[in-house]
């Protein structure tokens, strides 16, 4: 299989554009309950703890669509796989935009999280088949942050929208916008360059049947390195939805004082800086010559903000968007974790594979912010502000698990840009 074939390079870079586009919806949609909780819990009365079931309905559908997923791409492809899955997320933002109880914004967000399930796994299936392996890494970072557009989108810009048509508004919108995306995902995203086939385009004899299908994901469960990024997935994009998702509006309004644009302003800080740290993650694994060294550096990096805020008794706002700032640059390292996730497979048992490990990802994601919730909720009651104890308590816990995420990461065999890891 050529790199970067000759005669497309063209249509390679509008394959890598649509995608990214795409996937800015997942970012929005992910992260869009976090600047506009507050609004949300005093329209609905909603407690501390119905705040983390809301957000983290997204995180566990878009957890528990991963496996279905794995077998879809590796058997349909990604770009069927991915404009299909995308009608959920369209039908989730309308129904969101028109709840009016828990209930039925949770079974929205269930919707948004199935229907954005494959808008990270499927372009990285795709990559590879239209560039060299070597820059896998530098790919998944530009995916990333070209998507964190979406999550920046979900700050300053939804608290201003709110105010000007509303948080309903703004999810109606959503879902138009949506569709689109859909149409042009269908319409330009080539699962591989033309005059090759992708396995799920072979002869029907060729194919794996839907059993041993099935039995891959024994043997993506065999590999011994899975535990140990399955973990630091798990909590590293566990904390980081916490924070930016969620958690992090309501303590910059209760803790600090800060209406709906002025959070926005501080996580758009947050947002951007995790934009410029997946470009800049995202190629260390090749100036290092390691994937494993700078994922310690940055996670490790990410503890130690952690630390410091859970220490802090009153932090300035100055002080607090500065680390919030610094966390969202180092949770670059996403990108490489995610290049040695790929790596650590063989190509039939990709699709499997990944989605498996985003799987981890994504329940990290909800069970931490619930957990996050119910810490919360132990010192607020519904409606009313936590106190600074609070969050200082919610950060310790955040900083203690990531710590013993890294120590069990650190045990992992390491896998150089370029290389791909022994099967078997």
């Amino acid at each position: 299989m050529s790199p970067d074939p000759a005669g497309a390079p063209g249509r390679a870079r509008i394959v890598v554009t649509v995608l990214c586009a795409a996937y800015m919806i997942s970012q929005f949609l992910r992260s869009s309950t976090g600047v506009i909780a507050p609004d949300i819990a005093h329209e609905l009365r909603l407690s501390p703890q119905s705040l983390g079931v809301l957000s983290g309905a997204f995180f566990f559908a878009f957890a528990a669509s991963q496996i279905p997923v794995g077998l879809m791409l590796d058997r349909y492809g990604a770009r069927a796989t991915t404009s299909g899955l995308m009608l959920f997320a369209i039908a989730g933002s309308l129904l969101f935009a028109n709840a009016h109880s828990l209930f039925w914004l949770s079974i929205g967000r269930v919707l948004m999280g199935i229907g954005c399930s494959c808008l990270l796994m499927g372009p990285l299936m795709i990559y590879p088949r239209w560039f060299s392996r070597a820059r896998f890494a530098t790919l998944s970072g530009i995916h990333i942050a070209a998507g964190t557009l979406g999550a920046i989108t979900a700050t300053a810009p939804l608290a201003w929208i709110a105010i000007w048509i509303g948080w309903r508004g703004a999810f109606t919108g959503t879902a138009m916008l949506a569709a689109g995306m859909a149409a042009l995902v269908w319409l330009i995203a080539r699962d591989t360059p033309p005059g090759q086939r992708a396995p799920h385009q072979l002869h029907e004899s060729a194919r794996e049947s839907l059993w041993q299908s099935l039995l891959g994901f024994g043997a993506v469960l065999a590999n011994p390195s899975l535990p140990h990024l399955l973990l630091l997935q798990f909590v590293g994009l566990g904390s980081a939805a916490t924070l930016l998702g969620l958690w992090a509006s309501p303590y910059l309004h209760d803790v600090h004082g800060l209406d709906g644009p002025a959070r926005g302003t501080v996580l758009l800080v947050m947002a951007g800086c995790s934009a410029v740290g997946m470009l800049f993650w995202g190629q260390l694994d090749i100036r290092f010559d390691s994937r494993k060294k700078p994922i310690l550096l940055g996670a490790g990096i990410s503890m130690a903000m952690l630390i410091i805020l859970g220490a802090l008794a009153a932090p300035s706002l100055a002080t607090v968007t500065l680390i919030f700032a610094l966390m969202g640059f180092c949770n670059g390292y996403a990108a490489i974790a995610i290049a040695h996730g790929r790596a650590i497979f063989p190509d039939h048992l990709v699709g499997r594979g990944i989605s498996l490990l985003n799987m981890g990802g994504m329940t990290g994601a909800g069970v931490m912010q619930y957990i996050a919730g119910v810490i919360i909720g132990q010192f607020a009651a519904p409606g009313t502000p936590a106190p600074p104890g609070a969050y200082r308590t919610l950060f310790g816990f955040l900083a203690v698990s990531l710590l013993i995420a890294l120590l069990n990461y650190s045990r992992i065999r390491d896998i150089r840009p370029g290389h791909v890891a022994e099967t078997g």
